[in-house]
């Protein structure tokens, strides 16, 4: 059925074929800004491969087409998509054979289904359309944002990892092309169905290995983060103790300072009474320690990210309010802002310092409720989740933990980037 002359019928096919794997590899892929650029690789390189493959099969055939569609095609299709693509090339290897052998399945797939219920030249490239369409869409959907997270996340081991997809593409195409094309191989069926079974066994295993390397690499950052966030807390809440006793002490010493004034006054030495009086307006100048609320840990977190950020040259508008009783757990809340604020210094310390400033605003009535507003220089995107997508390895990790927050608590939140300026709402 496949297997004929018919040129434009392969053309189409092959078409399809082309654009439905590039759709594949996009779909779970993230690429480079240059969306025009992005367009123009591809485009060309469809154009190529469209042109190249009916020119050989019109003037040597289409099994030797077939046959060197390795060299000619799918090379120059893993070069030219990672022209396009923002990551390294082992994952980009890893992903796009991944790809490459799904779409190797689907068209086998087809074909087969195509050959059993007696489908024609017109249902074929249809049906292939469809199953393209749907493999994109659930890409697209619901494994795009995961991969990309354990992309980010963990960043080894993919050189390795390629090497299978690479093999088992190669060794798909052996059992499609050799001895004879697939459909005049009458074992093949039973071949492709075994192969096509400890693919998703190997599959699955990879799947397991990385999920498990996501969520350890995750741990130990969030360990790291919450080890690093609980030492600058205690630093905080040591020195607002040290200021909290200078304060006292220098209280101590004015009242000191001021009986004897009033000594001095009854003498009526005017010259002692200034000396003492500049004295003691030295002594008064001792900082007070910052207070926010009433609950130490989530005051001694604030004091400590706000501080940093006027030291950083970021203005700070900050009103809150907040209530006698916290209605969540004060550490995991002062986690939240911890990482809400860490973000917001990072964004704005990127900037001019005339753009500096961070907004904070916190209220409990009638329910509890807080945002945090800053510029920012680049772009963000947002992923299905709400979540700002981060482009850093290593990075998104305070946002996944306010997620956890929110999640825990059963709280809204709200991640927004309009204008040149970033906003987070969280209510409980």
């Amino acid at each position: 059925m496949i297997f004929d002359n018919d040129t434009a019928y392969q053309a189409y096919r092959i078409l399809v074929s082309i654009f439905g794997t590039l759709g594949m590899v996009v779909s779970i892929s993230r690429t480079k800004e240059n969306k025009k650029k992005n367009l123009l690789i591809v485009s060309g390189y469809a154009v190529y491969a469209v042109a190249f493959s009916v020119l050989c099969i019109r003037f040597l055939g289409f099994l030797p087409f077939l046959r060197s569609v390795i060299f000619t095609i799918t090379i120059p299709g893993v070069v030219i998509t990672f022209l396009i693509a923002d990551g390294p090339l082992s994952r980009h290897i890893f992903c796009c054979l991944s790809q490459l052998l799904m779409s190797l399945y689907l068209i086998v797939g087809v074909t087969q289904l195509q050959a059993l219920f007696g489908g024609g030249s017109v249902t074929d490239p249809l049906l292939l359309l469809a199953a393209y369409l749907v493999v994109i869409l659930l890409d697209a959907l619901f494994l795009r944002n995961i991969f990309l997270n354990v992309a980010d996340t963990v960043t080894g081991d993919w050189g390795n990892l390629a090497l299978i997809p690479c093999s088992f593409f190669i060794l798909a195409m052996v059992l499609v092309l050799y001895p004879a094309h697939y459909t005049q191989n009458a074992s093949f069926p039973i071949l492709f169905a075994m192969s096509g079974v400890v693919l998703l066994i190997i599959y699955y295993a990879i799947f397991q290995y990385l999920w498990l390397q996501y969520r350890y690499r995750m741990e130990e950052q969030d360990r790291d983060l919450l080890r690093l966030q609980i030492e600058n807390i205690r630093k905080q809440a040591a020195d607002n103790e040290r200021k909290a006793r200078e304060l006292i002490g220098a209280r101590r010493d004015i009242r000191q300072m001021l009986s004897e004034i009033s000594e001095l006054a009854r003498e009526g030495n005017a010259q002692a009474i200034l000396d003492r009086t500049k004295e003691a307006s030295t002594r008064i100048d001792v900082a007070a320690p910052v207070r926010y609320c009433n609950d130490p840990i989530l005051n001694a977190t604030l004091a400590a990210y706000l501080g940093r950020a006027e030291r950083s040259g970021i203005a700070v508008e900050a009103r809150l309010s907040f209530p006698d009783v916290l209605p969540v757990d004060s550490a995991e809340l002062a986690i939240c802002f911890s990482n809400a604020l860490e973000n917001a210094i990072h964004a704005c310390e990127g900037l001019p310092e005339h753009q500096r400033k961070i907004v904070i605003r916190c209220t409990h009535r009638p329910q509890f409720m807080f945002e945090i507003k800053n510029p920012y220089r680049g772009r963000i995107s947002l992923g299905r989740n709400g979540l700002p997508r981060s482009r850093e390895p290593g990075h998104g990790i305070g946002t996944r933990s306010i997620l956890a927050f929110c999640e825990k608590y059963n709280a809204f939140y709200s991640f927004s980037a309009e204008g040149g300026l970033f906003e987070l709402v969280i209510a409980l």
